[in-house]
């Protein structure tokens, strides 16, 4: 804990603040209606808070490690105390308060509580950087209680690493039940007692602001670990930071620009290359797009398309020369097409036959085993 922390004090209705590095000894303000927005936003080094909290919100532990070099995490603390606590330990956030040998001395508190307080102060105004079971400001002697009363309320350090908080009744049992207990007490106790040492009052804040009567504790790690303050950004990085992202946008949408008007390039591109071949093999039919949609009833229209068929041909032809084109008759209105085929060799025109079976049929069988043949192309369905 810094000099500069702002202390914080919270009791039934009031909060108890100061600021130990302002004066000596500190001054002590009490301040009601703490938890409204920004209430303690105007309070000195509101950015770094040390908050005394009630040890009703604790439960305090004291266990014992396995092995010497056993590994301390949040896990290993929540099976070392699953026994010692009712209820779902993984609800709990522990904190070592000090170590003797295999001996851990813990405190916990709720998750869910503890983040509601981070809450509420930080909408309070504050940022918490420190939180402290309060009453570890009382002095301790060994087997003896140290009592402090404020307003209706006992604070007890009753261990080393152990306090709370009793209300005068149950004190009044304590001492009755406890005749020969040594009591350390900077308040008149209920019911007189043998063994008591009073010391002189002073308000519980200034104790804390002696640094020889605080243990360094701080319940705000691991997970709660408050994040580093955010220094306030000069206003030419901001304007920098602005300039920045607005290049990079327009950098962004430049190059977002560039590469659309490529693609549209290369689109008009396509699409003129297509539009020509479509007029290649379909003459008189101007169209620029829908080639694949339109290509099957296009070419029904046209069928047969002769140089196609004759290419086709001629490439089939070339294997098989005991076959020669004698003649070819193409007639337009019909859409008829015969061929008429030399033959040579009987074995080439049934391979041929075989080879254009779904295209061709026979309609004039050669005469003898050789002669010429008419062929008609089939009708396509």
């Amino acid at each position: 804990m810094t000099p500069d922390t702002l202390l914080l004090r919270p009791l039934p209705g009031k909060l108890e603040w100061c600021c130990p590095n302002e004066a000596q000894p500190p001054v002590i303000v009490e301040q009601a209606a703490y938890l409204q927005p920004n209430a303690l936003a105007d309070l000195p080094d509101a950015g770094n808070a040390c908050l005394f909290l009630s040890p009703d919100y604790f439960c305090f532990r004291r266990v014992e490690l396995p092995t010497e070099n056993y590994k301390i995490s949040e896990q290993t603390l929540g099976w070392l105390v699953e026994d010692a606590v009712v209820g779902d330990t993984d609800s709990l956030h522990w904190t070592v308060l000090a170590r003797e040998e295999n001996t851990l001395h813990l405190a916990g508190i709720a998750r869910t509580t503890l983040n509601d307080l981070l809450t509420t102060f930080r909408t309070a105004g504050v940022t918490l950087t420190y939180i402290v079971p309060d009453g570890f400001w009382l002095p301790y002697v060994t087997d003896s209680w140290s009592l402090l009363k404020q307003d209706e309320r006992w604070l007890i350090r009753y261990d080393a690493w152990k306090t709370g908080v009793l209300s005068e009744a149950l004190l009044t049992h304590l001492l009755a039940s406890h005749t020969e207990q040594k009591i350390i007490s900077a308040s008149p106790l209920p019911v007189p007692h043998a063994y008591v040492e009073y010391l002189d009052w002073q308000p519980p804040l200034a104790c804390a602001c002696n640094g020889d009567n605080i243990q360094d504790i701080n319940v705000l790690h691991g997970s709660f670990r408050p994040l580093p303050p955010t220094l306030p950004t000069p206003r030419l990085l901001k304007y920098a930071a602005i300039a920045t992202f607005a290049l990079a946008i327009a950098l962004f949408s430049g190059l977002k620009g560039v590469m659309l008007w490529q693609l549209h390039q290369q689109k008009q591109a396509l699409s003129a290359e297509g539009a020509t071949l479509w007029n290649r093999y379909f003459p008189g039919d101007n169209r620029n797009s829908n080639f694949k949609y339109f290509f099957e009833s296009s070419a029904r229209d046209r069928y047969p398309d002769v140089l196609t068929l004759l290419t086709q041909l001629q490439t089939r032809l070339s294997t098989l020369p005991g076959l020669t084109i004698r003649e070819v008759n193409y007639r337009l209105e019909q859409r008829l097409f015969t061929l008429t085929l030399n033959v040579r060799d009987p074995e080439h025109l049934r391979r041929f036959m075989v080879q254009t079976n779904d295209e061709f049929i026979l309609t004039q069988p050669p005469e003898g085993t050789t002669g010429s043949v008419r062929l008609t192309l089939k009708e396509r369905k």
